[in-house]
């Protein structure tokens, strides 16, 4: 009976793949936070700032008196 040993292998191969697939998803894991998270934060901070000073330009561009 040679069919034991290879779906012992088969076994072990699969569970390999299946511990690199898992490793490549917290690397995806980490990429995600360590960049896109900072980034949208930085995305964020720079439009209110952006909406305040479009804010003031705009009140002084309706003022009655120049």
């Amino acid at each position: 009976m040679t069919s034991g040993p290879r779906n012992t292998d088969f076994g072990r191969r699969s569970r390999r793949i299946a511990n690199a697939r898992g490793a490549v998803l917290v690397e995806y894991a980490l990429l995600l936070v360590a960049v896109a998270i900072p980034t949208m934060i930085g995305i964020g901070l720079g439009g209110v700032k952006m909406y305040a000073g479009y804010q003031r330009e705009r009140a002084l561009m309706l003022q009655n008196t120049p």
